[in-house]
């Protein structure tokens, strides 16, 4: 049977749109962690400038040397899954199950010691509440979509198909 249509399926709506903002996301500003700032368009500097003078944000305002490899895993690994990502979950291919489990469940343990670290950080020179909500959806979404896909037996709903009318 053929998955229902995506407008059946909100919670595959929300996968897709979360798979397409991430895209610009780690592009130009999760990036920005790891590769040098003369790469990036001036508007997307700017926007780091801003955030980081806005929250503060510790990971991102003095690059822990344990969150470099999560930022080029996001880049390497991340990155292509989520163009595939979403055009799975957007048509409803169940071939994403496995991809979607690994994807999931890997990126909520990646999101495990980057909220503890914002939780226990020291000092108060940062905006530690709304950073937790900004990085809080990237465990919850993930974590929904590993355990979804992992326990699922059928990833998407289904449509039966219309019975076809006798000719007489």
């Amino acid at each position: 049977m053929p998955a229902a249509p995506i407008l059946r399926r909100p919670w595959d709506i929300l996968v897709v749109l979360f798979f397409v903002s991430h895209i610009p996301i780690t592009l130009f500003i999760d990036s920005q962690a790891v590769l040098p700032r003369s790469w990036f368009p001036a508007w997307a500097t700017d926007l780091m400038d801003w955030y980081l003078e806005t929250y503060g944000d510790p990971l991102c305002k003095h690059v822990p040397n344990w969150f470099r490899p999560l930022v080029w895993n996001e880049l390497a690994l991340q990155l292509p899954f989520f163009f595939y990502g979403a055009w799975a979950f957007a048509v409803g291919d169940a071939r994403v199950q496995k991809p979607a489990v690994v994807y999931g469940l890997t990126t909520a343990a990646t999101l495990l010691p980057i909220l503890g670290e914002l939780l226990l950080a020291p000092g108060g020179d940062f905006a530690r509440a709304p950073l937790l909500a900004f990085y809080t959806p990237y465990l919850v979404l993930p974590l929904y979509m590993g355990l979804r896909m992992l326990f699922a037996v059928e990833p998407f709903l289904r449509v039966a198909p219309k019975p076809r009318k006798k000719r007489a």
